[in-house]
């Protein structure tokens, strides 16, 4: 007897919710553009694939629960996390790599904030206790401020992956880390002043940024938006 298909796999597992195939269809369809967006994006930057496996790490649990999210929002369903059930069934098992290692293991100390290079990063505060936090978008110009801000009082470290350029740092006495891992496909215009975007002139005491934000006259839009 034949084995069912991924697809077949999918629309099996979306029945059980009560989710027509042609919607699981869309959901997917949404899911699978953003992926193509983001191994275009590492290719273009790194020059090598970003595998599914590593792709879902990539983003973590809260931020791939958010994409199911918005999935299900542009199919016309209130709950992300059914989908995010039913994607995490039908998934590929992960792949083993003989260099499947911790960030920190080939990571180095940053020496200048600036090595920090990309236009957008996603956030998320790491506690082994507690687990993840939500994740946030940055501006690279924040989290270079940041990252200086951090080191410059001695209370806190930072350490760069260069094969992907994420961005693992620590600030005073919290115990867990931040995971800043690279997003260009959400950056946002900046200000002519600051570089810093609209919503982060809120944090403007703390890191510096001008109290007022300014666009140039013809900003542009984040790349490969949904």
């Amino acid at each position: 007897m034949d084995q069912p298909n991924r697809e077949q796999l999918l629309h099996a597992e979306a029945a059980k919710y009560g989710i027509a195939p042609a919607v699981i269809d869309r959901v997917v369809s949404v899911i699978a553009a953003v992926q193509r967006r983001d191994r275009a994006d590492y290719r273009a930057n790194f020059g090598g694939e970003l595998t599914p496996d590593r792709w879902l790490a990539a983003y973590g649990v809260s931020g791939f629960q958010e994409l199911c999210t918005r999935a299900a929002h542009h199919a016309g369903l209130p709950d992300g996390d059914v989908i995010m059930r039913i994607v995490a069934a039908v998934a590929p098992a992960p792949e083993t790599r003989e260099d499947d290692r911790p960030v920190q293991f080939w990571a180095r100390p940053i020496t200048d904030p600036a090595e920090a290079t990309f236009p957008a990063y996603r956030v998320t505060y790491e506690d082994p206790q507690h687990g993840h936090c939500t994740g946030f978008d940055w501006s690279g110009i924040l989290l270079r401020r940041t990252l200086r801000e951090a080191t410059a009082r001695r209370q806190g470290a930072a350490c760069l992956e260069e094969a992907t350029g994420i961005v693992v740092f620590t600030d005073g006495d919290l115990r867990g880390v931040y995971v800043a891992r690279p997003a260009p496909g959400r950056a946002q215009p900046g200000c002519v002043r600051c570089g810093q975007w609209e919503q982060e002139h809120t944090l403007h005491e703390r890191f510096g940024s001008c109290p007022q934000f300014v666009t140039a006259a013809a900003p542009l839009t984040a790349a490969g938006a949904l």
